[in-house]
């Protein structure tokens, strides 16, 4: 189903949103690492292609970009990125507001309040791309 076409005005809004968060001045490469990550954990196809191939434009070390789905059991990640990829499982997983609350805690020390608002913005925008191109979209 083409969901842009059929419904411009409800998802247009959302690409110019993901069009927002590249500008952003986070650093590009956490951006590219957590909309990627929450493409793993949705299991959309296509969006894990697409970061794979954006990453590699950016010049993200091929490592990791291959070991992304175990961040947690590497050491390549810099602090930054890990604690970006962990904010990014908690808000895709779901956790409980006093284990997300321990994790903001966390970023409140590396990271202004404009980077964390974007960076919750970029793995909130992501869920909602994958998971409507897993449920409805044409793009497997």
């Amino acid at each position: 189903m083409n969901y842009v076409k059929i419904s411009p005005k409800i998802i247009n809004p959302l690409y110019k949103c993901y069009d927002e968060i590249q500008k952003s001045e986070l650093d590009h490469s956490i951006i590219l690492l957590v909309e990627m990550r929450a493409s793993q954990i949705n299991g959309c196809a296509y969006c894990c292609r697409l970061h794979a191939e954006m990453g590699r434009k950016l010049g993200i070390e091929e490592e990791k970009l291959d070991k992304l789905s175990g961040w947690f059991n590497s050491d390549i990640y810099n602090s930054n990125e890990t604690l970006a990829l962990e904010w990014c499982e908690a808000i895709t997983i779901g956790l409980r507001k006093k284990e997300l609350n321990a994790i903001r805690a966390r970023l409140e020390k590396a990271f202004s309040e404009k980077e964390i608002v974007d960076l919750t913005a970029a793995v909130s925008v992501m869920n909602a791309l994958n998971r409507m191109a897993i449920s409805i979209g044409d793009n497997g």
